[in-house]
């Protein structure tokens, strides 16, 4: 009986022991360090950053550029339209016409007539020019003629509209005026006679006559009324600056040479046709007689390699009149075979 219990008490245990879950093994998680690729991502996102932004400042200033350079081409052609440029030989011989019908008035009603008539053939088509009533066709009390000498054109100035002609105009004012004069008699013993004749008293007058023109398919028209106004000089105070060289001039035993060569050379390029030379000119040139030479006033050498440049101040005479004539000239004179040559010459 005591195994029995014993027994069935090993069993009772061993019974319970399995009925008790065992807790299942729980796997350790260790975490993988992410650091290194976290920070690559990061860096890698901040580098496209960083390049899509430079891209995109590239492509705008490239855009810009474009764009500048779009609108420059633009603005240009939109200049050339609202300016285009006006043929010059069309309109001088357009306006030679009107200035001889201008200039010229004769005191008779038919030639004011067709003075008038003529005058509005060529001013542009509007309301008041072609009024009859316009001050320009109204000549009332003259007092006598004006005739055109000459004219050349002087200047022209481009304005928004129209471009403005200015041309030097020479002309005689004829003026009538009575003048008494004795009359011979037939008979010596006889008293001497007068009588009054109208004779023409002539002023020369030489002026600008201002001429606004305006342009379109190669025609031409007078804008407005052509004024006088006085010749005023060309002439301006420009300063310029000259290079001031700081070089020694050669002054060796080739100087009496050259300044030799010089003297005849001088010599055939006032006299001789440029044929002639060519043995000492590399691009011959010559006055062909229509002056002198009369003398080389300065010559100041400077040696190269294979020569010297020559600055030079020499005095031409006109053939027949003696006016005198300065020139200034630069000349490259190479050496050949020895003798000299000269490679170019130019006036200063």
């Amino acid at each position: 009986m005591a195994k029995s219990d014993g027994g069935s008490m090993i069993e009772r245990l061993k019974h319970r022991f399995k009925r008790i879950k065992k807790p299942a093994k729980q796997r350790s998680m260790i975490r993988k360090d992410h650091s290194k690729r976290t920070a690559t991502a990061v860096w890698s996102l901040l580098g496209s950053i960083v390049f899509l932004s430079l891209l995109t400042i590239l492509l705008s200033v490239n855009t810009r550029s474009a764009l500048n350079e779009t609108n420059a081409h633009l603005s240009s052609e939109a200049n050339e339209e609202e300016s285009p440029s006006i043929s010059l030989p069309a309109a001088e011989q357009y306006l030679s016409g009107f200035i001889d019908v201008f200039i010229n008035v004769e005191n008779t009603h038919e030639a004011l007539e067709e003075r008038k008539q003529t005058l509005k053939n060529y001013m542009a088509q509007s309301a008041t020019l072609q009024d009859d009533k316009h001050p320009l066709y109204q000549l009332s009390d003259l007092q006598g003629n004006r005739i055109l000498e000459n004219h050349s054109l002087f200047n022209m100035r481009e304005k928004e509209e129209e471009t403005l002609f200015q041309y030097k105009v020479t002309f005689t004012n004829q003026v009538p005026k009575e003048k008494e004069v004795e009359i011979e008699p037939e008979d010596d013993d006889d008293e001497p006679e007068t009588e009054i004749v109208i004779e023409n008293d002539e002023t020369k007058q030489t002026l600008l006559l201002n001429i606004p023109v305006i342009e379109e398919e190669s025609t031409f028209a007078i804008a407005g009324t052509p004024y006088f106004s006085e010749v005023y000089s060309l002439n301006g105070m420009i300063e310029i600056e000259e290079e001031k060289l700081h070089i020694d001039p050669y002054v060796g035993e080739e100087q009496s040479v050259v300044q030799e060569f010089l003297h005849s050379f001088y010599e055939r390029y006032a006299a001789e046709p440029k044929e002639e030379l060519a043995y000492m000119m590399k691009e011959p040139k010559s006055l062909n007689g229509a002056f002198s030479f009369e003398e080389i006033q300065d010559v100041k050498l400077i040696e190269v390699d294979n020569g010297f440049k020559a600055e030079v101040a020499v005095m031409f005479r006109g053939k027949g009149t003696n006016i005198p004539q300065p020139a200034f000239m630069e000349l490259e004179i190479n050496r050949l075979e020895g003798n000299y040559y000269i490679e170019s010459m130019d006036y200063k």
